[in-house]
């Protein structure tokens, strides 16, 4: 059987495809764990300014108040912090996506002419054994006849 001239690319296709799989399945992790970072940024966010307004309905000098809104102006700037990382987890999961994609459809294309080469060679093999079956008929019934003669 003649070997699939393409098959070290094939394995090199798939390999780096593997690759690619972990790196998506790494950038996935990250981005859900940038995501939930942000959630409960919000969560915090949203507690603390409860705390301020149940303070405020009872009372509090301007120096709490004052310490209050600084902290939720800090609060807010992780939050733009942490959208910023939750947008560039998306931004590089969707670009390692992307490459995954291009790496699967041209492993698909090699596997695709492997199939094809393995099919050629069987239907070349099944002729070959079909005219070593036949030249054995053939001599088997020339015997014959040069027995019966």
């Amino acid at each position: 059987m003649v070997r699939f001239s393409l098959q070290p690319l094939l394995e090199h296709s798939q390999h780096r495809m593997e690759a690619a799989e972990r790196l998506l399945r790494m950038l996935k992790r990250k981005q859900d764990e940038a995501k939930r970072q942000l959630e409960q940024l919000h969560q915090f966010q949203g507690e603390y300014q409860a705390r301020l307004k149940t303070a405020t309905t009872s009372g509090m000098g301007i120096q709490q108040l004052r310490d209050y809104q600084g902290f939720l102006a800090k609060v807010q700037g992780a939050i733009e912090h942490q959208r910023q990382e939750a947008h560039l987890a998306e931004q590089r999961w969707q670009a390692a996506h992307k490459q995954w994609l291009e790496l699967r459809q041209k492993v698909k294309a090699y596997e695709t002419l492997a199939a094809r080469h393995r099919a050629q060679e069987n239907r070349r093999m099944e002729k070959r054994e079909q005219k070593l079956t036949d030249e054995r008929a053939s001599r088997r019934v020339g015997r014959e006849d040069e027995d019966l003669a």
